[in-house]
């Protein structure tokens, strides 16, 4: 089960290395595998810093969810914490002081998890699901579903929860009223129409009762996971 780090101990690894963007040829198939890599080649560090906050505010959830004594969802809930653990762990590295999130594995990590998952070869979203091999299927999707979560928020989000979480860090390299990442990426020429398609979340409502529509792949894939936990 993920632990969050106590304030005391965290710190965070910013390197120049990191700050510096690769260059990332545009994304000309569309496919979800060179759209979803497009991303997260682009996860620098105020991502990074928003994403480790997400996966703590999804390990709240679920626990509040095992704290309900014979929930439906609590195998699901038991085995969401195992996939984000496996997250946490890939992010965070032991230092002199305590725990340390090091932004330079956020990309690589999500880079390998879309080639692993998502190439044409293996494309798990068409495997049979199984209760053998559902808690895998809900790793990678639950690490994909994260990503674009971080990667359609909005700048100003961005900044916001990073200035007021366990790291209490200006984020940096942000615009005030600046677009999701998708969406600078888009504009850049990193992503095509077609692969923008394939990375975009819609969202409708007042942020209170905002919604959030994915992608119809992950939409899919979610469902059949969830079939395979006999919860909707």
């Amino acid at each position: 089960m993920m632990k969050r780090p106590a304030l005391a101990l965290i710190g965070l690894l910013l390197t120049t290395t990191v700050v510096a963007q690769e260059q990332v040829k545009p994304v000309h198939a569309p496919s979800q595998e060179a759209a979803l890599t497009g991303v997260a080649a682009h996860l620098s560090p105020p991502y990074a810093l928003y994403l480790y906050e997400s996966l703590t505010r999804q390990v709240l959830v679920n626990d509040r969810i095992l704290e309900t004594p014979e929930s439906p969802y609590g195998p699901l809930a038991k085995d969401s914490l195992w996939a984000l653990d496996i997250i946490s762990k890939a992010i965070l590295v032991e230092g002199r002081d305590g725990q340390y999130l090091d932004v330079r594995s956020v990309p690589p990590f999500f880079t390998d998890i879309v080639h692993r998952y998502m190439s044409a070869s293996t494309y798990w979203p068409d495997r049979e699901i199984t209760k053998a091999n559902r808690r895998e299927h809900l790793a990678a999707w639950y690490s994909l579903y994260l990503m674009l979560l971080v990667g359609n928020a909005t700048q100003d989000e961005i900044a916001g929860t990073v200035r007021g979480g366990a790291f209490e860090r200006d984020p940096g390299l942000l615009e005030p009223g600046g677009p999701p990442l998708v969406d600078r990426l888009k504009k850049e020429g990193v992503l095509t129409d077609d692969a923008y398609g394939l990375v975009k979340i819609q969202r409708a409502g007042p942020a209170t009762m905002e919604t959030l529509t994915f992608p119809p792949y992950l939409d899919r894939w979610k469902a059949n996971i969830y079939a395979a936990y006999d919860v909707k």
